[in-house]
């Protein structure tokens, strides 16, 4: 990253040639790299809803006439919707959180639909994106996969695209261990050449401008603008694109490594400390039932925060009284400090009769 900084290039090369290399080491069509997997939502969403129109890419987010409804299911909803919703896009919700039914899906699909949002790891009876990606061929309209949480592995990614997916957003930290200001948008090789449009203004003169393609005007500073990446970003990502590739999960042996301990060193403590051999994102996590030891999970949030080393913990189980610990921020010697911690609470709420770590 910092040997990225060196040099001037054309930012719409970089991104072109750092793209091409990107969807070679992953097997896939064509990449762009954005700053986050939410920036590539809202690049996605604006290059389908603009496609190749310079008025179109000009008046984003601002929609008169243009189709530009995305169909989501209820269970599918998230906070980062609202990337799709700073493209222009209207979100049209179809089915209920534990079921749809693939004919709700085909009855919201009209001419004003441009896509179809997908959301991989939600439970309930819904039909599979094999069949929603079948019907949505049919009907003309792309399917885009919010898949930050759940790619890499990489086997993830290829089998959304064989069942059909037409663009897929990634996370350029969480497994890739890249930038965390970074991420991935891939696919459909026309759809993803749409991206640069809203994203990347050369400052060109209208009389000299001779990459446009189809277009007849050059871009201006679009929605994407304000998602701009630097040689940084694309460099370091590249970079670290092909040390997952190399060698995938090689970086999570430490983090590993000190989860393994943490449990040993949790062994017979009045929390239990419930190990799980894989998650989301492929690693193995530990889940402490605090609710189950009767100690409030808020007030432990609250009293790790409030140490001298503040401690955070995935609180996405504290609806259930559960906190996660998860091994990819770990360093070594973070699971005697953490072991330390939950054993010190657990004492302090008279739950442990003797010292907690073995």
């Amino acid at each position: 990253m910092a040997e990225s900084t060196k040099y001037s290039v054309r930012m719409d090369d970089l991104e072109d040639r750092a793209g091409r290399e990107i969807a070679r080491l992953l097997g896939v069509e064509a990449a762009y790299v954005t700053s986050g997997a939410a920036a590539a939502l809202a690049l996605a969403t604006a290059a389908i809803i603009a496609g190749n129109d310079p008025a179109l890419v000009d008046s984003l987010p601002r929609i008169e006439t243009a189709p530009h409804q995305v169909i989501v299911l209820a269970a599918h909803r998230d906070p980062y919707d609202r990337a799709l919703e700073s493209a222009g896009a209207e979100l049209v919700v179809v089915g209920y959180p534990t079921t749809t039914h693939l004919g709700e899906i085909e009855r919201a699909i009209d001419a004003g639909t441009v896509a179809v949002l997908y959301r991989p790891g939600r439970d309930g009876n819904h039909p599979s994106l094999a069949a929603i990606c079948e019907l949505a061929s049919r009907k003309g309209v792309p399917v885009l996969i919010d898949g930050a949480l759940f790619a890499p592995p990489l086997e993830n990614l290829l089998q959304w695209f064989d069942d059909g997916a037409a663009l897929v957003a990634l996370s350029g930290g969480k497994n890739f261990r890249g930038p965390q200001a970074s991420g991935i948008l891939c696919g459909r090789t026309d759809l993803v050449a749409l991206v640069g449009a809203q994203h990347q203004d050369m400052d060109e003169r209208e009389a000299t401008w001779v990459r446009g393609g189809d277009r007849i005007t050059p871009p201006r500073h679009g929605i994407g603008r304000a998602m701009k990446v630097g040689r940084e970003q694309i460099s370091g990502l590249l970079a670290a694109v092909e040390n997952y590739v190399a060698a995938p999960g090689a970086g999570d042996a430490e983090g590993i490594a000190e989860l393994v301990k943490l449990r040993e060193l949790l062994y017979g403590c009045s929390i239990p400390a419930v190990w799980h051999e894989t998650s989301a994102l492929g690693v193995p996590v530990i889940e402490l039932e605090f609710a189950i030891a009767g100690i409030d999970v808020d007030d432990v949030v609250k009293a790790l925060a409030a140490r001298e080393v503040p401690v955070y913990l995935e609180e996405a189980e504290a609806w259930r009284g559960a906190l996660v610990v998860h091994p990819m921020a770990l360093l070594a010697g973070d699971a005697e400090d953490l072991a330390t911690a939950i054993a010190e609470l657990a004492g302090l709420r008279g739950f442990a009769n003797e010292r907690n770590i073995r």
